[in-house]
């Protein structure tokens, strides 16, 4: 079985860290490389890395920009596709499409074989070009290629914000990929994966042609050689991954939450720090260690907050690769991802995977897996936005920090989560569950 993909974001090497859907995507890559009678060639963006040297199972798609995002914030940058002219956005989707067309000819001449299935990530430009490959490439006399999607979040953030008038995201894309006719039935799509069971409706929503049948919801996977229980400890490992100015703040440590996330205004790193003030105060020994980065215009508010709150023991660390967050989440008492309608919640099953409870809101897809045998979610704040709604948000999760505290979670519920993310959050039974569907989903 021969399987090309087509990813949106970068991979998490040569220095370079990378969005949840770049991490998930070379999983997948990985994982079916890994199984018998199974290869997977990929490509992917990126403005800073080349083409691996050791491995020619997947190629950059070299930019000279930042990768374009959905939103308005992602770890490596801020070029949205709503500022690109329509002449940049057709430039940048033909270019793809030729790179991939020869990357695929190339692989065929050399493996003698033609590809099976083809899978885009996002419905979005990826979706739209890949279609456009199955038809040129079957004019050009080839099998018609089986095409597939994989929705993830931020593509259908942005149509739903274009759907309600955001002035920020003007109604182009989602009129666009309606226009293309990738989501309007079988005929250029054979069936899309979402992260979580909520997307299924709001995919439909925005495409509702499409059958509901062919929409299934696909439980991530997350590596457990990375993220499982490293050993590590606030005084002896935390030190080595802060910034020397932080240096003393750690030194009064003995304790630690954890909140990983970009600096955008839906994953309330206010609240964080407006609850990192109410427990600091209560535990002397207990701090914050903050993962992430953002604009330089978030990154100098989120700090000043913390100085203005006057904050002795929380500490930004910028971003850092999974590898690390591994070594974080171990030593941490628990995570604090207070997120608003997050899509699925990678960041969750990969702390409690390192058997790290976890402490959220009740919106979104952690809504489906967080029970209290995990961590807790705290009800929603409907005025988040507003200081006074953050600050009340973040007495909310201020109070379960305390608790699990008092009731030492990491004890008490961390093997559960680690036996938990092992039964249910396989990447190779996710992978095996997706080549079923494909299987499946192409029967005539």
């Amino acid at each position: 079985m021969l399987i090309f993909q087509i990813g949106t974001n970068n991979w998490q090497r040569q220095g370079e860290f990378a969005p949840g859907s770049g991490i998930l995507h070379a999983s997948f890559h990985d994982s079916m490389n890994a199984m018998e009678g199974v290869k997977s060639y990929s490509i992917y963006p990126s403005k800073k890395q080349t083409n691996p040297d050791d491995d020619p199972t997947y190629r950059v798609f070299k930019l000279e920009h930042d990768i374009p995002i959905c939103e308005s914030v992602s770890p490596n940058s801020s070029y949205r596709w709503h500022s690109m002219s329509e002449e940049q956005y057709d430039a940048y989707l033909k270019r793809l499409e030729n790179e991939i067309c020869a990357f695929m000819d190339e692989v065929e001449a050399k493996e003698g074989k033609e590809f099976d299935y083809l899978i885009s990530h996002h419905a979005f430009t990826n979706a739209m070009t890949a279609a456009q490959i199955v038809e040129r490439r079957h004019k050009e006399g080839k099998t018609k290629l089986k095409h597939f999607n994989f929705v993830h979040g931020t593509a259908l953030k942005m149509y739903i914000k274009e759907k309600e008038g955001d002035p920020e995201y003007p109604m182009r894309f989602l009129s666009k990929c309606r226009e293309s006719g990738v989501f309007d039935g079988l005929s250029r799509t054979k069936g899309v994966w979402v992260n979580s069971e909520d997307y299924i409706g709001k995919f439909l929503d925005c495409f509702p042609a499409y059958p509901k049948e062919n929409c299934v919801f696909s439980r991530i996977g997350v590596n457990q050689n990375t993220f499982c229980p490293k050993g590590t400890s606030v005084g002896s490992d935390l030190v080595k991954h802060a910034r020397d100015e932080d240096k003393d703040k750690v030194a009064a440590m003995k304790r630690l939450v954890t909140f990983v996330g970009k600096f955008a205004d839906w994953k309330r790193l206010d609240a964080v720090l407006y609850a990192a003030q109410e427990y600091e105060a209560k535990y002397p020994d207990l701090g914050t260690a903050i993962v992430g980065t953002g604009p330089p215009e978030a990154i100098e508010k989120y700090e000043g907050l913390a100085k203005s709150l006057g904050l002795q023991r929380s500490i930004f660390l910028g971003p850092k690769g999974q590898d690390v967050l591994a070594e974080l989440f171990s030593m941490s008492e628990v995570g604090m991802f207070p997120s608003y309608k997050e899509p699925f919640g990678m960041v969750f099953i990969e702390c409690m995977a390192c058997g790290c409870p976890t402490i959220g809101a009740n919106s979104g897809g952690p809504t489906e897996f967080v029970k209290p045998e995990q961590g807790v979610l705290v009800e929603e704040e409907d005025d988040w936005r507003s200081e006074e709604g953050a600050k009340k948000l973040g007495s909310k999760v201020a109070a379960k920090v305390s608790q699990a505290i008092d009731e030492d979670w990491k004890k008490t519920k961390g093997p559960g989560c680690v036996e938990f993310v092992t039964k249910n959050f396989s990447t190779v039974a996710q992978v095996e569950g997706m080549l079923a569907n494909m299987k499946e989903w192409s029967k005539e």
